[in-house]
């Protein structure tokens, strides 16, 4: 007999919308029951699109009236502690987006609720289960580059610089949480981990670049979040780590290379992974079977966060770690936290107990 279906709660209709919502409507083991937003007309109309039956503009009161099993947090950052907080005290399972907390203290304190109500918890890395990413984390893994002694990762963004009249969002006020730092450094800094292992010392250099220029519009020139940043980590393996990331970029584009004692190799995009030749090309490396995915043109992130979700229906439903969990949520803040205060000190940080 299947077990009954898992019922969600989205809180949040901008990536709410455009990501979770899809996945959980895909996957066979989740039925969506209840979708909040600040306003109750992008409720409404995300209820509408995935036939949900309860929107709100109210997420606390959605909590309180509708029953359910996981509550899934897509919301700025700014708000992720409270309302995991309420869902974990009534003892409902979170998956929330990252950076899943403001600052350490608060990540700790979701951490230890969660442990205490033995509810699943899982922050939402999910870029690191792209084929060619989860790829090089198993031969790594299995020692086939040998010792890992440097990480680099570069990652080219057209941001407000390059495009002014790009929509102004929370993500580009520093009081909410916003930033390029944390909206995709803290996945960058995951993949590091996952790489490299623990961090030791950060040194890294924020920048708000669509705010620089004498003559950038009022509206710009009012921006507070970083919009670009250069991060080195030494790792307690020994081994170094560069994430470079500008928001002036004219063309969108990334790439993460792991050299070795014995081999390196480059992600050259979600399902391709190579090793360099002398010439600049890339030998493939195949994908294991296990490990392919399906793209999702449509929207490209449906496919890794898929996994994520079958992670999460196998730790509710089987008793299956997933990962990663608040716990390493929090090693993930501890760096952030280390980054912004070398930013402030101009020198490298240690990352706090």
């Amino acid at each position: 007999m299947s077990p009954p279906p898992i019922r969600v709660l989205v809180i949040g209709t901008g990536f709410g919308a455009l990501v979770h919502a899809p996945g959980f409507t895909r996957h066979p083991a989740f039925t969506l029951a209840g979708v909040a937003s600040g306003t109750l007309e992008n409720a409404k109309r995300v209820a509408s699109e995935f036939s949900v039956p309860y929107a709100t503009d109210d997420w606390k009161r959605m909590l309180e009236e509708v029953d359910a099993d996981l509550v899934s947090i897509a919301t700025p950052v700014d708000q992720h502690y409270p309302m995991a907080r309420a869902a974990l005290e009534r003892g409902r399972h979170v998956l929330c987006e990252k950076p899943f907390a403001m600052n350490v203290p608060e990540a700790r304190e979701l951490a230890a609720l969660a442990a205490a109500k033995g509810r699943v918890n899982v922050v939402n890395h999910e870029f690191r289960h792209y084929p060619a990413r989860e790829t090089l984390t198993r031969k790594i893994r299995e020692g086939a580059l040998g010792r890992v002694e440097h990480i680099t990762i570069r990652d080219r963004i057209p941001g407000w610089a390059r495009n002014p009249t790009r929509r102004l969002t929370w993500l580009t006020e520093k009081r909410r949480g916003g930033g390029y730092l944390g909206a995709l450094g803290s996945h960058h800094i995951d993949q590091l981990i996952l790489w490299g292992g623990p961090i030791r010392s950060v040194f890294c250099s924020l920048r708000t670049l669509a705010a620089e220029s004498a003559d950038a519009p009022p509206a710009l020139a009012g921006i507070t979040a970083d919009d670009s940043f250069a991060l080195a980590v030494r790792f307690e393996s020994g081994a170094r780590g560069l994430v470079d990331l500008f928001g002036g970029a004219h063309v969108r584009g990334q790439s993460m290379e792991v050299l070795g004692s014995a081999d390196q190799m480059t992600v050259l995009d979600g399902y391709r992974l190579g090793r360099p030749r002398e010439d600049g090309s890339h030998e493939g490396i195949p994908i294991p079977e296990d490990l392919a995915l399906t793209p999702t043109p449509e929207v490209a992130l449906l496919a890794p966060f898929l996994v994520k979700l079958e992670m999460i229906r196998a730790a509710i439903q089987d008793g299956m770690p997933a990962s990663p969990d608040f716990r390493g949520g929090v090693e993930i803040q501890r760096v952030l936290d280390a980054a912004r205060l070398s930013d402030q000190s101009g020198a490298w940080e240690p990352i706090g107990s």
